[in-house]
Protein backbone atom coordinates (compact mmCIF):
# COMPACT_ATOMS: atom_id res chain seq x y z
CA UNK A 1 0.00 0.00 0.00
CA UNK A 2 3.13 2.20 1.25
CA UNK A 3 4.18 1.51 -2.44
CA UNK A 4 0.95 2.36 -4.24
CA UNK A 5 0.91 5.64 -2.88
CA UNK A 6 4.68 6.77 -3.22
CA UNK A 7 4.14 5.25 -7.14
CA UNK A 8 1.41 7.90 -7.52
CA UNK A 9 3.08 10.56 -6.21
CA UNK A 10 5.67 10.03 -8.25
CA UNK A 11 3.46 9.85 -10.90
CA UNK A 12 2.22 13.33 -10.40
CA UNK A 13 5.65 14.47 -9.83
CA UNK A 14 6.01 13.63 -13.50
CA UNK A 15 2.91 14.42 -15.25
CA UNK A 16 3.48 18.07 -13.44
CA UNK A 17 6.73 18.23 -14.69
CA UNK A 18 5.20 17.23 -18.08
CA UNK A 19 2.43 19.78 -18.15
CA UNK A 20 4.84 22.71 -17.70
CA UNK A 21 6.95 21.98 -20.74
CA UNK A 22 3.58 21.57 -22.97
CA UNK A 23 2.69 25.01 -22.81
CA UNK A 24 2.11 26.56 -26.16
CA UNK A 25 4.01 29.77 -27.03
CA UNK A 26 1.06 31.60 -28.32
CA UNK A 27 2.06 34.84 -30.75
CA UNK A 28 0.70 38.08 -30.25
CA UNK A 29 -2.39 39.16 -32.92
CA UNK A 30 -1.22 41.14 -35.19
CA UNK A 31 -3.43 43.99 -36.04
CA UNK A 32 -3.88 44.59 -39.78
CA UNK A 33 -4.04 48.78 -40.26
CA UNK A 34 -6.69 49.49 -43.38
CA UNK A 35 -4.88 52.46 -46.12
CA UNK A 36 -6.33 54.42 -48.51
CA UNK A 37 -4.40 55.72 -51.00
CA UNK A 38 -3.95 59.32 -53.15
CA UNK A 39 -1.95 60.23 -55.87
CA UNK A 40 0.52 62.88 -55.44
CA UNK A 41 2.72 64.09 -57.74
CA UNK A 42 2.65 60.61 -60.39
CA UNK A 43 2.89 58.33 -57.34
CA UNK A 44 0.46 56.66 -54.92
CA UNK A 45 1.08 56.98 -51.56
CA UNK A 46 -0.74 55.43 -48.50
CA UNK A 47 -3.13 57.27 -45.91
CA UNK A 48 -4.50 56.41 -43.04
CA UNK A 49 -8.08 54.92 -43.59
CA UNK A 50 -10.32 57.55 -44.02
CA UNK A 51 -14.39 57.63 -42.91
CA UNK A 52 -15.95 58.87 -46.03
CA UNK A 53 -19.49 57.90 -45.83
CA UNK A 54 -21.40 57.45 -49.28
CA UNK A 55 -22.37 59.58 -50.89
CA UNK A 56 -22.86 61.87 -54.49
CA UNK A 57 -19.10 63.30 -54.10
CA UNK A 58 -15.81 62.47 -54.17
CA UNK A 59 -13.70 61.52 -50.96
CA UNK A 60 -11.19 63.88 -50.82
CA UNK A 61 -7.77 64.83 -48.27
CA UNK A 62 -6.34 67.83 -47.91
CA UNK A 63 -2.25 68.07 -47.11
CA UNK A 64 -2.24 70.32 -44.27
CA UNK A 65 -4.28 73.64 -43.93
CA UNK A 66 -3.21 75.30 -47.13
CA UNK A 67 -2.02 71.68 -49.11
CA UNK A 68 -3.21 70.36 -52.18
CA UNK A 69 -6.43 68.71 -52.39
CA UNK A 70 -5.91 65.01 -53.37
CA UNK A 71 -8.85 62.07 -54.34
CA UNK A 72 -8.81 59.38 -52.33
CA UNK A 73 -8.72 55.58 -53.22
CA UNK A 74 -9.59 51.99 -51.54
CA UNK A 75 -6.14 50.34 -53.44
CA UNK A 76 -3.34 51.52 -55.36
CA UNK A 77 -4.08 51.41 -59.31
CA UNK A 78 -7.87 51.69 -58.91
CA UNK A 79 -9.24 54.22 -61.43
CA UNK A 80 -12.67 55.61 -59.62
CA UNK A 81 -12.42 57.43 -55.97
CA UNK A 82 -13.83 56.37 -53.05
CA UNK A 83 -17.34 58.41 -52.63
CA UNK A 84 -18.19 60.83 -49.98
CA UNK A 85 -21.22 62.29 -48.91
CA UNK A 86 -19.72 65.74 -48.20
CA UNK A 87 -17.82 68.08 -50.60
CA UNK A 88 -15.07 69.42 -47.68
CA UNK A 89 -12.40 67.88 -47.57
CA UNK A 90 -10.29 65.96 -44.48
CA UNK A 91 -7.47 67.85 -43.39
CA UNK A 92 -4.86 65.43 -42.73
CA UNK A 93 -0.95 66.05 -41.53
CA UNK A 94 1.04 63.81 -43.89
Amino acid sequence: MKSLKIMLLLLAFVFAIGVAFATVNVKPKIEFQANDYVRLNGSWEAIDEQSCEEGDFTCQVQYGQNGPVLDVYDEMGDEEPKSSGSQVPTVINP
